[in-house]
């Protein structure tokens, strides 16, 4: 039997390439729990609170739980999403607060070089309820 090295080469190739992409895929998280404090402000319409921590969990069913730690804790739920693999955010679909249904819109979380914990979070979102627009905006220490 006679062994074509071309074959043979692009096989090798092939089976590294599924190994380094199972790897990469095995070192994102599927969950996640962090706090972390920092500097950011919340605004609900006119008013604004400078936010000091945040505290998030993303669930494996790709559920999400944001506070947000203001003069008030702010309690935002929804949905998460990894986007592009080689990006460090996260992206989030806010659907409600302690309310399901009474919010709308999206925003990143920002994640550290090694994807463990939080490095930023951007939101946009509307309260159905007041007709009220909500920013938040944080960076971490």
């Amino acid at each position: 039997m006679r062994i074509n090295p071309n074959r043979t080469s692009i096989a090798v190739t092939v089976s590294l390439m599924m190994v380094m992409f199972a790897s990469a895929l095995a070192q994102q998280p599927k969950s996640m729990v962090a706090n972390v404090s920092g500097e950011g402000s919340i605004k609900f319409g006119k008013e604004k609170f400078k936010i000091h921590a945040v505290v998030v969990k993303l669930f494996e069913d790709g559920k999400a739980e944001i506070n947000l730690i203001t003069d008030i804790t702010v309690f935002i739920t929804g949905s998460w999403s990894r986007g592009d693999e080689a990006d460090k955010s996260l992206d989030l679909k806010i659907t409600g607060s302690t309310v399901s249904g009474t919010l709308d819109g999206s925003g990143k979380l920002l994640l550290t070089d090694d994807r463990k914990s939080i490095a930023g979070l951007n939101l946009q979102v509307f309260n159905k309820t007041t007709k009220r627009t909500i920013t938040a905006d944080f960076t971490a220490k």
